[in-house]
């Protein structure tokens, strides 16, 4: 079992993508779109709609001193994993030169044969703002920021412009020369302008025609790109709902354990109805979490990282399955040991869900309210987890007093023709099983309407 889980483990520390988020490097002409593609080859397209992110610019008070460039977003909510930025010169090309002020998250880029030209994210954490310093190094004229802000893998915005960042750098002027102008006959000149109004208008119209078809075949493929990479996302989703229903189980199946042992008094009848409870809990959950993974290596781009955490607790729960249905009598000497390794599978299983819908919500919710319920349910489950172990060191001193004197007790009962009822203690771990079983229903139903929520937005 440990060598599933560290095999799992080392898969997921092997998972690394491009977390730079730009592939192109050194980087070459006036583009600034990543090069992130589909499964087939073909490139993303940027977003048409309003960049959630701004660049500003803080202007130096004195004469020579550097440029500081911000990246934020508009809400303090909102935040980008990857971005871009660079000067540019009415030509288009990049100029000046970029000074990192936080080098643990920004790196420089070779441009365009200059050196420090532009500035990357060198992790794809979210980024909520930064800052970097810019120096014109003897660049002319006017000269324009521009930025890519990437929310995700697939969803981008370019050529953000920067509010308040125009530069004007003095350029020397040089006063026009000028020339006697040469006579020229009347129908000449009517002849010429008649001929160039016509091929003015002409061109014009030929012009304006092709940027507005150009501009109507751009909206429609980035239309058609923003669909595309919205059903993704609830692929992704889904399979992150499908793996709390999982999460459920998982504490469900060990709630039952305790409530059918304890409230039927470990009798043949509970022992057999515990060990069908286990088996098909566990069978559901295999079923859920191939669901999952479909659902998952569907979704475009595939994350990884979710794969590799609902793979290993798909061998998790097939260990633990094999365990339940060992033919191992109540009286056997291995007994316990099984009991207490199906527990600590169940455990172990419940972290790698937990783990999945965790990564899950943070990687793609911005949302503060969810945020605060996952990691409230985390808490919730670490609760769960120890109430499991308790209440089997419990439920054992339990039914160890009663063998005590289980003869007498069940000699005396037939004789009154009593029925036996519950003790204190037995109640209150069925009592508290309950209490966590809905629970963990409550914020399993909670996470699922938020994520499906912010889906839908």
């Amino acid at each position: 079992m440990w060598l599933w889980i560290l095999i799992g483990l080392n898969i997921i520390a092997k998972v690394h993508g491009f977390p730079n988020g730009f592939l192109q490097e050194p980087c070459t002409g006036n583009s600034m779109t990543p090069e992130h593609r589909r499964r087939n080859g073909v490139l993303y397209d940027p977003q048409n709609t309003k960049s959630p992110f701004e660049l500003s610019c803080d202007q130096p008070k004195h004469e020579g001193d550097p440029t500081t460039v911000v990246l934020r977003g508009i809400q303090k909510a909102t935040r980008f994993k990857g971005f871009m930025v660079q000067a540019h010169e009415t030509s288009g090309l990049p100029v000046g030169k970029f000074i990192l002020l936080n080098p643990s998250m920004t790196r420089l880029l070779f441009c365009n044969g200059l050196a420090d030209s532009a500035v990357i994210n060198s992790n794809n954490q979210k980024k909520s703002l930064l800052k970097v310093n810019w120096t014109a190094q003897g660049a002319d004229g006017d000269i324009n920021f521009r930025a890519t802000f990437l929310e995700s893998f697939n969803t981008f915005w370019e050529q953000v412009e920067g509010k308040g960042c125009q530069t004007t750098t003095p350029t020397p002027s040089t006063q026009p020369s000028t020339t006697t102008s040469t006579e020229l006959s009347t129908p000449t000149s009517t002849e010429l302008s008649t001929t160039t109004s016509t091929e003015l208008s002409t061109t014009s119209t030929e012009l304006s025609t092709t940027i507005s078809t150009t501009k109507s075949n751009t909206t429609e493929a980035s239309m058609t790109t923003q669909q595309e990479a919205v059903t993704f996302n609830l692929l992704e989703g889904a399979g992150v709902v499908v793996i709390i229903a999982d999460s459920f189980l998982v504490v469900l199946k060990m709630a039952l354990s305790n409530i059918f042992i304890t409230a039927l008094h470990n009798s043949p009848f509970s022992r057999c109805l515990n060990k069908w409870s286990q088996i098909s809990c566990s069978l559901l959950c295999a079923a859920l979490e191939i669901s999952a993974v479909v659902l998952l290596c569907v979704a475009e781009p595939i994350k990884v990282t979710l794969v590799a955490l609902v793979c290993v607790a798909i061998v998790i729960n097939f260990i633990e399955l094999v365990i339940v249905c060992l033919p191992i009598g109540p009286s056997h000497e291995l007994k316990e040991i099984c009991d207490h390794a199906a527990k600590v599978c169940a455990v172990i299983h419940q972290i790698f869900t937990t783990a999945v819908i965790f990564v899950g919500v943070s990687d793609n919710c911005r949302k503060n309210w969810l945020l605060k319920v996952m990691v409230a349910f985390t808490l919730f489950i670490l609760l769960s987890a120890i109430w499991l172990f308790v209440s089997s060191t419990q439920r054992k001193a339990i039914l160890g007093r009663s063998k005590l004197g289980s003869l007498q007790k069940s000699e005396r009962g037939k004789q009154q023709g009593k029925v036996k009822k519950l003790s204190r203690a037995e109640v209150m771990v069925t009592a508290v099983s309950v209490i966590f079983t809905f629970g963990n229903l409550c914020f399993s139903v909670a996470v699922a309407v938020g994520i499906f929520g912010y889906q839908q937005e």
